[in-house]
């Protein structure tokens, strides 16, 4: 089972569900601040216990051969993780290194976004 968390900055008051759709497709969004992919990756590297081969990323535990694990996608706008068989704390490191980003999380599944 996978649950997909979607970040970017800005444009705050659009639709959130339509910013998800525009830049899961790859289009440029007016308002929506540049994402900084190596600073992401830098941060995702330093989380204690973790580690990354690529796009996947593994919280404490996971490996190549095993979950839990994140899949990632980062592009100039917007940075989506997917996550398999990961827990609620994983999920949290997750948002608080995309906080630290100026990145809120938009919740694909519920269509909410949150600050």
């Amino acid at each position: 089972m996978s649950y997909t968390l979607a970040f970017w900055s800005g444009a705050d008051s659009a639709e959130c569900a339509d910013v998800y759709i525009r830049l899961n497709s790859g289009e440029h969004v007016d308002g929506v601040a540049s994402v900084d992919p190596a600073a992401v990756l830098r941060s995702l590297d330093a989380l204690e216990g973790w580690s990354r081969h690529e796009n996947m990323v593994y919280p404490p535990g996971g490996t190549a051969d095993a979950r839990p694990a994140f899949d990632t996608f980062i592009d100039t706008q917007f940075v989506v993780f997917t996550g398999y068989h990961v827990q609620a704390h994983d999920i949290n490191v997750v948002i608080d290194v995309m906080r630290e980003h100026g990145c809120r999380l938009y919740d694909p599944q519920t269509l909410e976004r949150f600050a």
